[in-house]
């Protein structure tokens, strides 16, 4: 991975270590299941070790705008059914930390991605509608930034 796709994830450890957390590499098991760190530190003097997966801002709109997978370009279940505790999505200024459980209930109960009409012909119209690209089992959808802000106990991290 070269140092210009991997420049989110520094970004992350830089922040993460900043507000006085360890961070540490997952297991290969754990990578296969979408967890990119382990973050371990304290939250109100409890001990707490909490594993993160790192969404990558996307586009020029990706301060406004982020992917959902439910379904992976090769058929498998996408990352939102992974087993990190948390998914972190970078933005221009800072990192949204939301609960991967609380994404996804909010996604099943919000009634804000459309699933029962068809799937959309292009990315660009996969605003809470399903994307998938032609020939390919895929099942993506894009939610605002400000869908995340929302969900219950999430955490911006501002960028250093």
């Amino acid at each position: 991975m070269s140092e210009k796709q991997n420049n989110y994830k520094s970004l992350f450890i830089d922040v993460a270590k900043s507000k006085g957390y360890k961070v540490h590499k997952p297991t290969f098991d754990q990578k296969k299941h979408n967890v990119d760190l382990i973050l371990e530190g304290q939250s109100n003097g409890v001990p707490q070790r909490v594993t993160v997966d790192i969404k990558k801002q996307n586009g020029k709109n990706g301060h406004k705008w982020v992917w959902i997978e439910f379904d992976t370009s090769k058929g498998a279940r996408g990352w939102i059914y992974g087993s990190a505790q948390f998914i972190v999505f970078e933005t221009r200024d800072s990192f949204i930390f939301v609960s991967r459980t609380k994404l996804l209930e909010w996604l099943q109960s919000s009634g804000s991605v459309r699933w029962d009409l068809p799937y959309v012909a292009n990315a660009w119209q996969a605003k809470y509608r399903l994307f998938r690209r032609s020939g390919t089992p895929e099942s993506i959808t894009q939610i605002t930034v400000e869908d995340l802000l929302n969900i219950e106990r999430c955490q911006l991290w501002k960028k250093l």
